[in-house]
């Protein structure tokens, strides 16, 4: 059985980042990374444009953490928490499966400074030890390289190919699967 009750929210820390909730006051970083197109280039979903899209991707994040549906975290300097660098979390559980789909999403000023590694390793954690997760699965573009090679250093394995598996703004797009089980 999944533990999936999040209140109070688990903050969660390494050596260098808070992952913490997103809340509404992170309005203007949010737009930042999901208005970004590139920050946004492998991931299917509409650009957020206005403050109203950031703050519904928000609405849509705490409803998530709410119904036990999802957890989503900011990814924050630890020293200067109200500085966002992107968001990692838990998109979707299956708990019949005892399984759940981690996304990760950074602004590129970010890029290359190790930071989704480090949070990946804590979500990991909190997913095996506290949600009681068997499996964690990624699903990402054939095309987004750098994920794979950052699931495949955090010692996922290739799971499966889907071609075609939706269409997003009338583009046919495959999808790549790795898996991780709990040690």
């Amino acid at each position: 059985m999944l533990n999936l009750k999040f209140n109070p929210f688990p903050e969660l820390k390494t050596e260098r980042l808070l992952l913490r909730q997103v809340l509404p006051t992170d309005v203007a970083l949010v737009l930042k990374i999901r208005g970004n197109e590139e920050a946004m280039r492998y991931i299917p979903r509409q650009r957020a444009k206005t403050t109203e899209d950031a703050l519904g991707v928000i609405a849509m994040l705490t409803s998530g953490i709410k119904e036990g549906k999802s957890i989503n975290w900011a990814i924050c300097n630890k020293n200067r928490p109200t500085e966002v660098y992107g968001i990692m979390g838990y998109v979707n559980f299956y708990p019949a499966q005892a399984k759940a789909e981690i996304g990760y999403m950074l602004h590129p000023d970010y890029w290359g400074k190790g930071y989704i590694p480090e949070a990946i390793k804590e979500v990991e954690k909190f997913g095996f030890e506290v949600v009681k997760l068997q499996a964690i699965e990624a699903k990402i573009d054939p095309r987004n390289e750098n994920s794979r090679k950052i699931l495949l250093r955090n010692h996922y394995t290739f799971d499966r190919l889907v071609q075609k598996e939706m269409v997003f703004q009338e583009e046919e797009l495959d999808s790549e699967y790795y898996i991780k089980y709990k040690p």
